[in-house]
């Protein structure tokens, strides 16, 4: 019996010595969530009065994508997160809480709900863009402190960088302590600096080639520079590091500097690529908690988003577990060596 009682208190079902059964969340999403509004402009811009767009409103953030993929992949998730008291959560809340478990987003007074909003022209460019993320400024270590019970009690966890530094590290520092897998989501080149020096903990860094340059500040000039980068990345501790770029071969470089390339196939049906990263995240996670190899997982990755960019919205609508497993099969072998 009591070694029972401690195999089961070392994979965290049971805590402390009332052997209290721990409620667990197979997956803790962790970072943002927010509300993009685009605006198309059907006239050239003017300044200083109104002007005629077609205006459309999603629901993003990167932690918050993944989590909803992963929902509706019918797996248990939670997102942890912070949120203003008000219309843009309400949305938020519509849209996500059927897939996640929203319990641990906290409100806070005075901030706003995360936003995001775009002013294209005519062409669909971009011409100016406005992002109020100072609630993400509170995502700091001992806000992620706060939530270290649910957190240690969790069999992976993801992680965008719309934390503060403080907030990462400490976020790295529980996973490596509690041996919990963690997956890293950068963002964007500018949130690169988010990253502690030490990234030992970090089990998956999921990274584009911008990204690593600007954490490096190093320049890819022919293939042998980006294999080098993806080199240091295990260097600095990262377990295994996946590195994008875009419809070409992306890395994979695992902790024994084995390097496999894979080439997403080509697709004719695009219509929009956003979330096509944070779907890639979710279906590497769907195999990794599937218990499917590496590169295994990383083919389920690349399907996710190929269907993903298929479809006008962020998170597909029509994404499901055994439908997923169909669409993987379509795929086929993407491994070049």
């Amino acid at each position: 019996m009591a070694n029972i009682v401690s195999s089961l208190t070392q994979k965290r079902y049971l805590q402390g010595r009332a052997y209290i059964v721990n409620e667990l969340t197979d997956i803790f999403c962790i970072g943002a969530m927010n509300i993009d509004r685009i605006f198309q402009l059907k006239a050239p811009l003017l300044n200083y009065t109104s002007n005629p767009v077609n205006s459309t409103i999603t629901v993003g953030g990167v932690a918050r994508n993944v989590a909803e993929n992963l929902g509706r992949m019918e797996l248990s998730v939670s997102l942890l997160s912070l949120a203003g008291s008000d219309a843009d959560f309400e949305e938020i809340k519509t849209v996500t809480q059927p897939f996640v478990n929203l319990d641990h987003v906290k409100t806070l007074e005075n901030h706003n709900t995360s936003s995001y909003t775009a002013i294209l022209g005519e062409n669909g460019q971009m011409e100016v863009a406005f992002a109020d993320m100072e609630i993400c400024d509170q995502m700091n270590g001992e806000w992620v402190s706060s939530y270290q019970l649910p957190i240690q009690n969790c069999q992976l966890i993801a992680m965008d960088l719309n934390l503060n530094k403080s907030g990462v590290q400490q976020v790295i520092h529980l996973a490596k302590k509690q041996k919990i897998p963690l997956v890293v989501i950068p963002v964007s080149g500018p949130k690169m600096n988010h990253l502690p020096e030490d990234l030992s903990g970090i089990t998956w860094l999921v990274v584009n080639q911008d990204e690593s340059e600007e954490f490096f500040k190093r320049k890819v000039e022919n293939e042998n520079d980006f294999l080098h980068l993806a080199h240091l990345w295990i260097e600095k501790g990262v377990e295994n590091v996946i590195i994008t770029r875009g419809t070409n071969q992306l890395l994979y470089v695992n902790k024994a500097k084995k390097n496999t390339y894979f080439q997403p196939p080509r697709n004719p049906n695009v219509i929009d690529v956003t979330g096509a990263g944070d779907s890639f995240v979710a279906g590497l996670i769907y195999g990794l908690k599937k218990a499917y190899p590496p590169n295994e997982a990383i083919h389920y990755g690349i399907t996710n988003s190929y269907y993903t960019v298929q479809s006008a919205s962020t998170v597909r609508q029509n994404l499901q577990a055994h439908l997923f497993e169909q669409e993987r099969q379509t795929i086929g072998n993407c491994e070049i060596h």
